[in-house]
Protein backbone atom coordinates (compact mmCIF):
# COMPACT_ATOMS: atom_id res chain seq x y z
CA UNK A 1 0.00 0.00 0.00
CA UNK A 2 1.24 3.50 -0.84
CA UNK A 3 -0.11 6.67 0.72
CA UNK A 4 -0.08 10.00 -1.11
CA UNK A 5 -0.99 13.31 0.45
CA UNK A 6 -3.53 14.25 -2.16
CA UNK A 7 -4.33 17.63 -0.68
CA UNK A 8 -0.65 18.50 -0.69
CA UNK A 9 0.15 17.47 -4.25
CA UNK A 10 0.39 21.09 -5.39
CA UNK A 11 2.58 22.05 -2.43
CA UNK A 12 4.91 19.09 -3.02
CA UNK A 13 5.29 20.24 -6.62
CA UNK A 14 6.05 23.77 -5.49
CA UNK A 15 8.81 22.51 -3.19
CA UNK A 16 10.28 20.35 -5.95
CA UNK A 17 10.33 23.38 -8.25
CA UNK A 18 11.81 25.56 -5.49
CA UNK A 19 14.63 23.12 -4.82
CA UNK A 20 15.26 22.60 -8.54
CA UNK A 21 15.47 26.31 -9.36
CA UNK A 22 17.68 26.89 -6.32
CA UNK A 23 20.21 24.59 -8.00
CA UNK A 24 19.61 26.30 -11.38
CA UNK A 25 18.50 22.99 -12.88
CA UNK A 26 16.10 22.58 -15.75
CA UNK A 27 13.24 20.11 -15.58
CA UNK A 28 15.17 17.92 -18.01
CA UNK A 29 18.19 17.84 -15.69
CA UNK A 30 16.06 16.80 -12.73
CA UNK A 31 14.30 14.21 -14.89
CA UNK A 32 17.65 12.65 -15.80
CA UNK A 33 18.80 12.61 -12.17
CA UNK A 34 15.52 11.08 -11.00
CA UNK A 35 15.35 8.55 -13.87
CA UNK A 36 12.03 9.85 -15.18
CA UNK A 37 10.86 11.86 -18.18
CA UNK A 38 10.70 15.66 -18.33
CA UNK A 39 6.87 15.61 -18.63
CA UNK A 40 6.77 13.61 -15.39
CA UNK A 41 8.72 16.35 -13.62
CA UNK A 42 6.35 18.93 -15.11
CA UNK A 43 3.38 16.95 -13.78
CA UNK A 44 4.93 16.85 -10.31
CA UNK A 45 5.52 20.58 -10.31
CA UNK A 46 2.06 21.55 -11.55
CA UNK A 47 0.39 19.27 -9.02
CA UNK A 48 -1.05 16.72 -11.45
CA UNK A 49 0.35 13.92 -9.32
CA UNK A 50 2.95 13.27 -6.64
CA UNK A 51 6.15 11.27 -7.01
CA UNK A 52 6.08 7.74 -5.68
CA UNK A 53 8.35 6.57 -2.89
CA UNK A 54 11.31 5.51 -5.03
CA UNK A 55 11.18 8.67 -7.16
CA UNK A 56 10.86 10.83 -4.05
CA UNK A 57 14.05 9.29 -2.68
CA UNK A 58 15.89 10.02 -5.94
CA UNK A 59 14.60 13.62 -5.97
CA UNK A 60 15.70 14.09 -2.37
CA UNK A 61 19.19 12.80 -3.15
CA UNK A 62 19.58 14.70 -6.43
CA UNK A 63 18.40 18.05 -5.06
CA UNK A 64 20.07 17.55 -1.66
CA UNK A 65 16.90 18.27 0.29
CA UNK A 66 15.14 16.34 3.00
CA UNK A 67 12.45 13.85 2.06
CA UNK A 68 10.21 15.09 4.88
CA UNK A 69 10.63 18.67 3.68
CA UNK A 70 9.46 17.65 0.21
CA UNK A 71 6.42 15.93 1.71
CA UNK A 72 5.47 18.31 4.49
CA UNK A 73 7.61 21.45 4.23
CA UNK A 74 9.19 21.08 7.67
CA UNK A 75 12.01 23.58 8.07
CA UNK A 76 14.59 21.27 9.59
CA UNK A 77 14.27 18.98 6.59
CA UNK A 78 14.93 21.68 4.00
CA UNK A 79 18.58 20.86 3.44
CA UNK A 80 19.19 17.59 5.23
CA UNK A 81 18.17 13.95 5.18
CA UNK A 82 18.89 13.44 8.88
CA UNK A 83 16.08 12.18 11.12
CA UNK A 84 13.61 14.77 12.33
CA UNK A 85 13.59 15.64 16.03
CA UNK A 86 10.03 14.92 17.24
CA UNK A 87 10.25 17.81 19.69
CA UNK A 88 10.89 20.18 16.77
CA UNK A 89 8.33 18.54 14.55
CA UNK A 90 5.33 18.55 16.87
CA UNK A 91 2.98 19.63 14.08
CA UNK A 92 3.68 16.45 12.14
CA UNK A 93 3.35 14.13 15.12
CA UNK A 94 0.24 15.84 16.45
CA UNK A 95 -1.73 15.08 13.29
CA UNK A 96 -4.55 12.77 14.43
CA UNK A 97 -4.92 9.19 13.24
CA UNK A 98 -8.51 8.86 12.07
CA UNK A 99 -10.54 5.74 11.30
CA UNK A 100 -12.26 6.64 8.06
CA UNK A 101 -15.19 4.79 6.47
CA UNK A 102 -14.69 3.73 2.85
CA UNK A 103 -17.72 3.54 0.55
CA UNK A 104 -18.36 2.39 -3.00
CA UNK A 105 -18.64 5.15 -5.58
CA UNK A 106 -22.16 6.60 -5.20
CA UNK A 107 -24.66 7.61 -7.83
CA UNK A 108 -25.93 11.18 -7.93
CA UNK A 109 -28.23 11.95 -5.03
CA UNK A 110 -26.89 9.09 -2.94
CA UNK A 111 -24.04 10.86 -1.17
CA UNK A 112 -26.30 12.59 1.34
CA UNK A 113 -27.54 9.16 2.44
CA UNK A 114 -24.21 7.38 2.23
CA UNK A 115 -23.74 7.19 6.00
CA UNK A 116 -26.99 5.27 6.38
CA UNK A 117 -25.43 2.30 4.58
CA UNK A 118 -22.61 0.19 6.02
CA UNK A 119 -19.15 1.11 4.67
CA UNK A 120 -17.15 -1.39 2.67
CA UNK A 121 -14.37 -1.15 5.24
CA UNK A 122 -12.47 1.36 7.39
CA UNK A 123 -8.94 2.66 7.03
CA UNK A 124 -6.66 4.41 9.51
CA UNK A 125 -4.89 7.51 8.22
CA UNK A 126 -2.99 10.42 9.76
CA UNK A 127 -4.65 13.37 8.09
CA UNK A 128 -5.97 16.83 8.92
CA UNK A 129 -9.66 16.66 8.02
CA UNK A 130 -12.75 17.88 9.83
CA UNK A 131 -15.28 15.47 8.32
CA UNK A 132 -13.52 12.76 6.32
CA UNK A 133 -14.91 9.93 4.24
CA UNK A 134 -13.34 7.83 1.51
CA UNK A 135 -14.41 6.41 -1.85
CA UNK A 136 -12.86 3.75 -4.06
CA UNK A 137 -12.08 5.35 -7.42
CA UNK A 138 -11.59 3.74 -10.83
CA UNK A 139 -12.06 6.56 -13.35
CA UNK A 140 -9.94 6.77 -16.50
CA UNK A 141 -10.63 10.51 -16.70
CA UNK A 142 -8.41 11.02 -13.63
CA UNK A 143 -6.17 7.97 -13.99
CA UNK A 144 -2.95 9.99 -14.14
CA UNK A 145 -3.66 11.48 -10.73
CA UNK A 146 -5.48 8.48 -9.24
CA UNK A 147 -4.34 5.24 -10.92
CA UNK A 148 -6.75 2.40 -10.21
CA UNK A 149 -7.18 0.93 -7.69
CA UNK A 150 -7.08 4.09 -5.58
CA UNK A 151 -8.99 5.09 -2.47
CA UNK A 152 -9.49 8.85 -2.16
CA UNK A 153 -10.05 10.47 1.23
CA UNK A 154 -12.28 13.54 1.02
CA UNK A 155 -13.11 16.21 3.57
CA UNK A 156 -16.66 17.55 3.62
CA UNK A 157 -15.23 20.82 4.99
CA UNK A 158 -14.48 22.41 1.63
CA UNK A 159 -13.69 26.05 2.35
CA UNK A 160 -12.43 28.25 -0.47
CA UNK A 161 -11.94 26.39 -3.75
CA UNK A 162 -8.22 26.08 -4.34
CA UNK A 163 -6.84 26.25 -7.86
CA UNK A 164 -5.34 22.88 -8.77
CA UNK A 165 -7.14 20.98 -6.00
CA UNK A 166 -9.32 17.96 -6.74
CA UNK A 167 -12.97 18.06 -5.66
CA UNK A 168 -15.90 15.66 -5.61
CA UNK A 169 -19.04 17.19 -7.14
CA UNK A 170 -22.35 16.48 -8.83
CA UNK A 171 -22.50 16.95 -12.60
CA UNK A 172 -25.52 16.07 -14.73
CA UNK A 173 -26.75 13.21 -12.54
CA UNK A 174 -23.22 11.90 -12.06
CA UNK A 175 -20.73 12.23 -9.23
CA UNK A 176 -17.24 13.08 -10.47
CA UNK A 177 -13.82 13.98 -9.13
CA UNK A 178 -11.90 16.57 -11.16
CA UNK A 179 -9.27 19.26 -10.69
CA UNK A 180 -10.68 22.75 -10.11
CA UNK A 181 -9.26 25.67 -12.08
CA UNK A 182 -10.20 29.32 -11.98
CA UNK A 183 -10.18 32.08 -14.61
CA UNK A 184 -12.17 30.70 -16.32
CA UNK A 185 -13.82 28.44 -13.76
CA UNK A 186 -13.63 24.84 -14.92
CA UNK A 187 -13.11 21.25 -13.86
CA UNK A 188 -10.22 19.52 -15.62
CA UNK A 189 -9.65 15.80 -16.15
CA UNK A 190 -6.34 14.18 -15.31
CA UNK A 191 -6.36 11.25 -17.69
CA UNK A 192 -4.79 10.57 -21.08
CA UNK A 193 -4.42 13.95 -22.86
CA UNK A 194 -7.16 14.71 -25.37
CA UNK A 195 -9.43 11.83 -24.39
CA UNK A 196 -11.56 13.57 -21.76
CA UNK A 197 -13.32 16.91 -21.83
CA UNK A 198 -12.85 19.86 -19.51
CA UNK A 199 -16.14 20.87 -17.87
CA UNK A 200 -17.15 24.54 -17.91
CA UNK A 201 -20.14 24.94 -15.55
CA UNK A 202 -22.61 27.78 -16.18
CA UNK A 203 -23.34 27.73 -12.46
CA UNK A 204 -21.07 26.19 -9.89
CA UNK A 205 -22.20 22.61 -9.14
CA UNK A 206 -22.69 21.29 -5.64
CA UNK A 207 -19.28 20.47 -4.21
CA UNK A 208 -19.38 17.36 -2.03
CA UNK A 209 -15.83 17.04 -0.79
CA UNK A 210 -12.19 18.09 -1.17
CA UNK A 211 -9.57 15.42 -1.87
CA UNK A 212 -7.01 15.41 0.93
CA UNK A 213 -5.22 12.07 0.56
CA UNK A 214 -5.06 9.07 -1.72
CA UNK A 215 -4.18 5.50 -0.85
CA UNK A 216 -3.22 2.99 -3.51
CA UNK A 217 -3.56 -0.74 -2.97
CA UNK A 218 -0.65 -2.44 -4.71
CA UNK A 219 -1.85 -5.98 -3.98
CA UNK A 220 -5.10 -7.82 -3.44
Amino acid sequence: MQIFLGGNMKQIGQRIREARTRRSWSQAQLAEAASVSQPTVANWENGSHSPRDAALERISTALEVGRLWLLEGHINGANTNTPVDPALDSGYFSTPILHIPVYAWPRAGQLADIETTPPLRHLAASVQAQSPFALDCDDRAVSRAFPAPTTIIFDRAIGHLGDGTFYLFEWQDTILVRRWRGNPERFEPAGDPGRFETLFPHTRPRILGRAVMTIRCLMD
